[in-house]
């Protein structure tokens, strides 16, 4: 059984990226506290770190390579790729100029169809 220690806290957190940071383990905290904390929208090619929520380690951190039927296909390196649920993770996206680009360009084809 899988518990979450900080659901009923970041539930009632008006800054909930503030909250998670303030609970993470330093060297988690340091990696990802420049990125943006996603809870619903994600894209292909998104750089993601994600944090198992009952741990709080950092457990993978890579590119999308695909979202499928709820699971997120994860290039670790050139010869790894993950699938993993993204229900069990905090996952903070990293934004780049270029990647924000591409990454309105994504959210406007996802808002056509």
């Amino acid at each position: 059984m899988e518990i979450e220690p900080l659901q009923c806290i970041l539930e009632w957190s008006d800054d909930k990226k503030d909250t998670l940071l303030y609970y993470l383990p330093h060297n988690v905290s340091k990696k990802v506290s420049k990125y943006e904390l996603e809870e619903d929208k994600l894209y292909i090619q998104d750089r993601i770190y994600c944090i198992k929520r009952n741990t709080l380690e950092l457990e993978h951190e890579g590119s999308i390579i695909y979202i499928d039927g709820g699971m997120i296909g994860l290039k670790i390196n050139s010869t790894k790729t993950v699938r993993l649920d993204p229900k069990k993770y905090y996952i903070f996206v990293k934004c780049k100029k270029s990647i924000n680009k591409q990454r309105e360009f994504m959210k406007q084809l996802l808002e056509q169809l």
